[in-house]
């Protein structure tokens, strides 16, 4: 595959994990209103996801990306209002892309948010006991086809389509974070023809994150791209000496 379609799908599973609540239920024959039992399932799963809070402005750090013997060095300036800033010098466009992409995909599940103004506004459905090891099946209903999977609290799986791709993440292992909070930490994202199931690519998530100044941050991402090349694509991103910002440092924070 090449780094042109890998960049599309990461464009495509960022928008659609940071922009889902502009797509509302359409169809004429979906249910009007939400199963009790679905929608306490899923809410309690989204409730115990570890979030940043409401008041973090952001934060700075060294940034190192690594793709086989490639390493590249830079500096990130995430700002949860304003520009997110990424600086790796000599990686060229389309690898600076990625990096982005993953930043905000990243730091993005960890922003929140009002479940009822989310996923929760859709008729939530208990699907068809199937047995999964993933738990019960949650059909949203929305304009995405979305679904959701959950057990012992957690969410453990998700799928969405869009554009004619079907895709599934497919959550491996989680962390205790805060009381009663967790992080998923390691997980599959599996890319899919929506018209016959054919795999189209396979990526492998593994996160790191430390607890500093109080907020659960990244502290390294690795993906492993699995699709019709040779080999597996292996790419690395690290977050050193990570600094929060002031509320009042988010215009100016990185130095030219």
């Amino acid at each position: 595959m090449t780094t042109e379609t890998t960049n599309r799908c990461s464009t495509l599973l960022l928008f659609l994990l940071l922009a889902l609540p502009a797509f509302a239920a359409s169809a004429a024959d979906q249910p009007q209103q939400a199963d009790p039992t679905a929608y306490a399932l899923l809410k309690k799963a989204h409730d115990a996801r570890q979030v940043m809070p409401a008041d973090f402005a952001g934060f700075r750090c060294e940034l190192t990306f690594q793709e086989g013997g490639e390493v590249f060095h830079g500096e990130l300036v995430y700002r949860r209002q304003g520009e997110t800033e990424v600086k790796l010098p000599g990686i060229g466009e389309a690898r600076l892309t990625w990096a982005r992409n993953q930043i905000l995909n990243l730091v993005g599940h960890r922003r929140g948010g009002d479940f009822a103004q989310g996923d929760g506004r859709h008729p939530l459905q208990l699907g068809p006991a199937d047995g999964s090891p993933y738990g019960p099946l949650i059909l949203v209903n929305d304009g995405l086809g979305s679904s959701y999977r959950v057990r012992d609290d957690k969410v453990t799986e998700v799928t969405r389509t869009t554009e004619g791709s079907r895709f599934t993440i497919s959550v491996i292992e989680t962390i205790s974070a805060d009381e009663g909070k967790y992080l998923a930490n390691h997980f599959l994202v599996a890319y899919r023809d929506a018209a016959t199931g054919a795999i189209q690519k396979i990526e492998g998530y593994r996160d790191h994150y430390d607890r500093i100044g109080g907020v659960w941050l990244p502290t390294s991402r690795t993906v492993i791209d699995v699709a019709d090349a040779p080999w597996p694509t292996v790419r690395t991103l690290r977050f050193r000496k990570i600094e929060p910002l002031p509320t009042t440092a988010t215009a100016n924070a990185m130095t030219p």
